[in-house]
């Protein structure tokens, strides 16, 4: 059903994270998986925002976005992508496509958490591709590293 990479072995970083580095091929291939989930926006195919996540089960998860009228029960891509790789058992999230909105930032960043694993958001500027953790995305986050539950 989903699509499955090959990772290679994560770094620990100096707060006990563990943090991916993607080769070149397999930020194109969720970028683009990203782009081909845009079909599925509603209520109108490719006017909304869609995302890719790769898990580290190596599978790769998309989510579009579900729009409302009323705007503030608008269902963005990262919390559909999160939500259905969570419903498949898949919690511990490598990466994600991104930019993210700061709400979106906000639940990568509590299942970065949860998982210690800081996720990669993959970013494409001016054709070029950067990788950058999550924990760089949020200079000042709530919570600091722990969660109660």
């Amino acid at each position: 059903m989903f699509q499955q990479i090959k990772l290679t072995e994560p770094k620990q970083k100096d707060d006990g994270f563990l943090v991916y580095e993607l080769d070149e091929e397999t930020c194109k291939l969720l970028l683009n998986e990203g782009d081909k989930a845009l079909q599925f926006t509603f209520p109108e195919n490719n006017s909304g925002f869609a995302v890719a996540l790769l898990t580290d089960k190596g599978t790769v998860i998309t989510g579009a976005s579900y729009k409302s009228d009323t705007h503030n029960t608008t269902m963005h891509s990262e919390a559909v992508a999160l939500a259905r790789a969570a419903q498949h058992g898949e919690t511990r999230i490598v990466a994600m496509t991104g930019p993210n909105c700061h709400n979106c930032k906000q639940l990568v960043w509590e299942s970065s958490i949860r998982s210690k694993i800081d996720t990669v958001i993959i970013i494409e500027e001016e054709g070029k591709i950067k990788q950058v953790p999550i924990s760089e995305l949020m200079p000042y986050p709530w919570p600091d590293k722990e969660l109660t539950h």
